[in-house]
């Protein structure tokens, strides 16, 4: 009987720890490689730069966020792979996304790649897992990026 209440204790504190979760603080990106590239597609790996205030690792599953550079939406992404985030920590990590463009985006795409810095924003449910207990939370953050720091090819984006 004290083994079930100690189980149930313990039940109990994961989840009041899991529901007080902070949102990890979006850096940066770097490294951006895109694997493919299509009219409603674009497939690319880029290592995320994100900050976990919590006490506790975190481990960032799959997850689906609106993008939006400059104000302008560009469509749905998804992560590909889950990766972990140490506590109290900045970590950087490689991450597959793929989204799904909206229709006609891919030439305003070129011209803020070729522009000055960018606005970028993430919108939508991060889901992850802490001590082994999915939770997901609401994030919209922005950042301002500069195109040039990414090195893009802009041959790749367009598909000559």
């Amino acid at each position: 009987m004290k083994s079930l209440k100690f189980i149930f204790a313990i039940l109990a504190f994961l989840f009041l720890t899991t529901g007080c979760i902070e949102n990890p603080e979006f850096k940066g990106v770097s490294n951006f490689k895109v694997d493919q590239i299509n009219q409603g597609k674009l497939a690319f790996n880029v290592d995320v730069s994100a900050y976990n205030p919590n006490w506790y690792n975190l481990k960032v599953r799959k997850s689906t966020l609106n993008i939006y550079l400059n104000d302008q939406y560009v469509g749905e992404a998804f992560l590909l792979d889950k990766y972990k985030m140490k506590r109290k920590t900045t970590t950087l990590d490689n991450v597959p996304v793929e989204v799904l463009l909206e229709p006609g985006i891919m030439m305003k795409l070129v011209k803020i790649a070729m522009g000055g810095n960018v606005k970028l924003r993430l919108e939508g449910k991060l889901k992850a897992s802490a001590f082994g207990i999915p939770v997901s939370k609401q994030v919209d953050q922005t950042k301002e990026l500069n195109p040039k720091d990414l090195d893009i090819n802009l041959k790749d984006l367009i598909g000559f």
